[in-house]
């Protein structure tokens, strides 16, 4: 492991003393909470106190306090934990995701009480009406076919997705979103890798092989997204517009979608690195969207923070829809950041 992989005076351990020990985070330069991600086959995770000791063998390598942690990341099926560890993060507000034998996340562990008035929300989220729900899925389309516009050095593409963002009506009925998509995904990586010079790259053609980096993102935006939902009190597998009966997290897959482009500005750059497996390097590249800048009206804000209050905000859409306010008026209180700042608003 590299040095600047782990902070030392956060883990109370010399950063030589972690060298072997693959569990990558990101620095925490502001008050986001930490992703780690661990991958060393053979570590253990027990409670100590309020932290979270990591041994590999036997052998103490570090140790992280459970309040600072936002995210804990299991990539090898070797790593064991202990229930008082899991049970201790989700209390803080911690989520635990769980990775397959191909590395991507394949379940989320996330906090059921880290709201306090989680009853009343919940209620208000399962009375929504359906003109509610139609105004806030065409708030989160048109944020998500902007801030895919603002990635394109195409001009003729943005705005042409510029286009189809302020023509999104109520519940999407003209299927914007689909029809954004088909634009988007051939020019986005047009300038990024000579490998998609020509429209080439697909979005669901596995052959591709950014779609493993797209696909690992997205995964873990859906359970950061589910663990901000949770925060706020609210029930992320109860959808607005996702219903699948497979999907359970399909609040998480609603609000997720106006920041899928911060994970395909990561992907983009990524890409530098030419055609690869999702190796260390990569994943820790993909992590660090969450302390990239999000612009709104009131200035910049790390990404996790902003997830985190567009899930307070639907909450509070929700209750102020309970409350008497008219389906536009409660949807107004969800608003989206954007990837730049002079796109911001």
């Amino acid at each position: 492991m590299r040095a600047r992989d782990l902070c030392s005076r956060s883990l109370r351990l010399p950063s030589s003393s972690l060298r072997s020990v693959r569990l990558h985070r990101l620095e925490n330069t502001t008050n986001v909470k930490r992703i780690i991600e661990i991958s060393t086959r053979g570590t253990s995770l027990t409670l100590r106190q309020s932290s979270l000791v990591f041994r590999v063998d036997q052998d103490e390598r570090a140790i992280v306090p459970i309040g600072d942690l936002g995210a804990l990341i299991i990539a090898d099926r070797a790593v064991s934990l202990s229930a008082a560890a899991l049970s201790a993060l989700a209390a803080k507000g911690g989520v635990t995701i769980f990775c397959g034998l191909d590395h991507m996340p394949e379940g989320a562990l996330l906090p059921l009480r880290a709201h306090s008035t989680r009853g009343e929300r919940v209620a208000a989220q399962f009375g929504a009406s359906q003109p509610l729900k139609k105004q806030l899925w065409a708030r989160i389309v048109a944020a998500k076919i902007r801030s895919q516009a603002v990635l394109l050095d195409e001009r003729s593409g943005r705005r042409a997705l510029e286009n189809h963002a302020a023509s999104v009506r109520s519940g999407d009925p003209d299927n914007r979103e689909a029809q954004a998509a088909r634009l988007y995904w051939p020019l986005v990586f047009a300038n990024a890798h000579p490998d998609f010079g020509d429209a080439a790259f697909r979005r669901r053609d596995p052959s591709h092989w950014p779609n493993a980096l797209l696909n690992y993102g997205y995964a873990i935006l859906r359970a950061i997204t589910a663990r901000a939902l949770c925060a706020a009190g609210l029930m992320p597998e109860v959808g607005v517009h996702h219903h699948n009966r497979y999907d359970h997290f399909a609040l998480a897959s609603d609000l997720m979608e106006p920041f899928r482009p911060w994970v395909d500005l990561a992907v983009m750059e990524v890409l530098d690195m030419g055609p690869g497996e999702l190796d260390r390097e990569r994943k820790q590249a993909l992590l660090g969207i969450y302390e990239r800048p999000a612009f709104v009206d009131s200035g910049r804000t790390p990404l996790w923070l902003a997830i985190q209050a567009c899930a307070s905000q639907l909450a509070q859409a929700f209750l102020a829809a309970k409350d008497g306010a008219s389906a536009p008026q409660a949807a107004a209180k969800l608003q989206f950041p954007s990837p730049f700042e002079a796109d911001a608003g």
